[in-house]
């Protein structure tokens, strides 16, 4: 009875430290909202940092649950992607081999507005149902093709961390709690960041995420750098601040570079 007992625990501890989330793949060429670059492009590292290793743009809840496009609070820190198998949907990829696992650094923001159907804003869902994504940055297909994870934090590995450690944002991120009521081993991952941050900040033990809203445009009308300012369905500015020009990055998203 007693041994029956301890797999039950063991099956639900299981169960409350792996996390869903869809995934997709991109490649820009750009620095990222995490500062992993310089004006002329990314860091070759992003492309892949070793094997098995890689970089991702988060959505919201991952990059900064207070709503920041640029060096959030998420920015550095590190998850273990386990596939599914299975694609979010019938028509949106083929998946990919259950088990397989990579690592992910987050070094850029995949913004709700332009990319509904793949990342969510914090507090909500995308298209498929899933409250988190991971858009893998890779010239080719290297982790499935858009295959559901199961997810968790982790400690970035050692070359990760001393790659994070070259980009603008690092030590300077927001220092609110991202990710939210995600936990790693029993304790709050968000309690433990990635970066340098010297800012001692009282952790949250909320275990739902709280729904923010952001504004990225001016008042004037042009949108700030690294502002979305285009793609399909947009309706916002179109015009980017001085010192940035609006470049596409997909079908669905341009953005203020």
């Amino acid at each position: 009875m007693k041994s029956k007992l301890l797999f039950l625990i063991f099956d639900l501890l299981a169960s409350a430290a792996a996390y869903k989330a869809t995934t997709t793949r991109y490649y820009d060429g750009q620095e990222g909202a995490c500062g992993c670059g310089s004006s002329s492009g990314l860091f070759s590292w992003q492309v892949g940092i070793t094997s098995g290793v890689y970089t991702a743009a988060g959505s919201q809840a991952f990059f900064d649950t207070a709503g920041a496009s640029w060096c959030g609070a998420g920015c550095g820190k590190c998850y273990n992607l386990t596939s599914t198998g299975e694609s979010a949907c019938s028509s949106c990829g083929t998946g990919g081999v259950a088990g397989e696992s990579i690592i992910v650094m987050i070094t850029n923001l995949c913004p709700y507005n332009g990319n509904q159907q793949w990342c969510p804003s914090v507090g909500s869902t995308n298209q498929y149902g899933y409250s988190y994504h991971f858009d893998i940055m890779a010239q080719t297909e290297v982790f499935g093709d858009n295959v559901v994870v199961d997810f968790e934090p982790v400690a970035c590995p050692g070359q990760a961390t001393t790659d994070w450690q070259s980009c603008v944002c690092y030590g300077q991120t927001e220092t609110d709690t991202t990710p939210v009521g995600i936990t790693s081993g029993g304790s709050d991952f968000s309690s433990s960041s990635s970066s340098s941050s010297s800012s001692t900040k009282t952790q949250s033990t909320a275990t739902t995420l709280v729904s923010v809203t952001t504004t990225t445009a001016t008042s004037t009308g042009t949108q700030t750098i690294y502002g979305q300012c285009g793609g399909s369905g947009w309706t916002g500015p179109t015009a980017c601040a001085s010192g940035s020009t609006c470049k596409e990055q997909n079908q669905w998203y341009s953005q203020c570079l």
